[in-house]
């Protein structure tokens, strides 16, 4: 009798240890939320809970760029001239650059970190304020040394043609720059000559419409691969239609499909696991949650919600939650089943900006 209590008592204690462990491993993960204020929130999923707060040097962060090994944050603030980094070990600015100086402003209009976190290409303009004028030079494309803090090279331009707009990032093995501009260049990142480019200027299969599709990984794409809202016009019926890109850039490969005629759905986001995204139907009056199903291809459902006029949209860690952001000091929290609305999380600041990184787990 003892000895069967004993075995009784062991195996509650298992068990209880098992449920720990998994609550422990359950998925999570941080939000970086940029503030109109000299902070960052750091906001823990699992909890709704302000963990930290980062404290940046300047007035008013916005964007902010993740590297690739995720330990750091790159943070700029509103004037686009300074850029604060972030070491996320100790949620500490351990460095700060600039590029202007004196009667000289530099602005910063895209920036993205060499893997190695010692270099970095940033898209410019220089404004240089005389007594009587403004003179604006550029824009350029430079590469920027993040160790001496010196402009280190000068990237030309592809075909020799300046462009207002134009981004880029570099291949997680630092080898490959990519410029995103009407067609996706490859450039190496050392000598900065062309090697290959994916003309997507033109139509992907003969008698369809030029294509428009994402290129920027979400929180949850596999590795290697960008899954986005796909557009496109039918030639034939002359009528702009929509559909699901998944693009692989080192392969020059897209795998897309149609869903229908083109909608005003964005904010799509990816869930975890890749079978499942999210998006949002955005009119005035009207607000939908779409649900798309990627392993079927279809759009599962649609369901009205009470939106707002400026959404942001993420997928919890777990896939169980939905959060709309952006515009305010307030997260709305849905449930990603039956998008039923669960609560409201509320700062003490508007937020500017958001970076999410995933903290490991496993969904269940």
């Amino acid at each position: 009798m003892m000895r069967s209590l004993i075995r009784s008592a062991a195996a509650l204690v298992l068990m209880a240890a098992v449920g720990v462990a998994a609550l422990e491993a359950q998925a999570n993960a941080r939000w970086y939320i940029a503030t109109y204020s000299n902070h960052l929130l750091v906001w823990d999923e699992a909890s709704e809970k302000v963990v930290d707060r980062i404290e940046v040097s300047n007035f008013i962060p916005t964007d902010i760029v993740v590297n690739e090994k995720k330990d750091r944050l790159y943070v700029m603030e509103a004037s686009s001239q300074k850029v604060e980094v972030v070491d996320l070990g100790t949620n500490q600015v351990i460095d700060e650059f600039t590029l202007s100086e004196g009667n000289v402003a530099v602005r910063i209009g895209g920036f993205a970190p060499h893997p190695s976190d010692e270099r970095a290409v940033l898209f410019v303009k220089r404004y240089t304020k005389h007594s009587d004028r403004y003179e604006v030079e550029g824009p350029f494309i430079l590469e920027y040394d993040l160790i001496t803090k010196t402009v280190s090279d000068t990237i030309p331009w592809p075909d020799g043609e300046e462009r207002e707009n134009v981004s880029f990032r570099y291949s997680p093995d630092g080898k490959t720059l990519y410029l995103f501009t009407d067609d996706i260049i490859a450039l190496d990142a050392e000598t900065f000559e062309e090697v290959d480019r994916w003309e997507i200027s033109q139509a992907l299969e003969p008698g369809l419409g030029r294509p428009s599709f994402g290129v920027t990984p979400g929180t949850y794409d596999q590795d290697g691969v960008v899954t986005s809202l796909f557009r496109m016009t039918d030639p034939a019926q002359n009528r702009r239609m929509m559909g699901i890109a998944r693009v692989r850039l080192s392969e020059k490969e897209v795998d897309f499909y149609t869903l229908g005629t083109n909608e005003p759905v964005g904010r799509f986001s990816v869930a975890p696991g890749g079978e499942k995204a999210f998006g949002l139907f955005a009119e005035i009056g009207r607000y939908e949650f779409w649900e798309f199903d990627l392993v079927n291809r279809r759009v599962a459902q649609r369901v009205p919600f009470a939106g707002r006029p400026r959404m942001g949209l993420q997928v919890s860690a777990d896939g169980q939650k939905l959060y709309i952001h952006v515009a305010g000091n307030t997260i709305d929290i849905y449930d990603s089943s039956t998008f039923e609305y669960l609560r409201t999380v509320r700062f003490d600041e508007d937020m500017t900006g958001v970076a999410v990184i995933p903290q490991g787990g496993s969904t269940p």
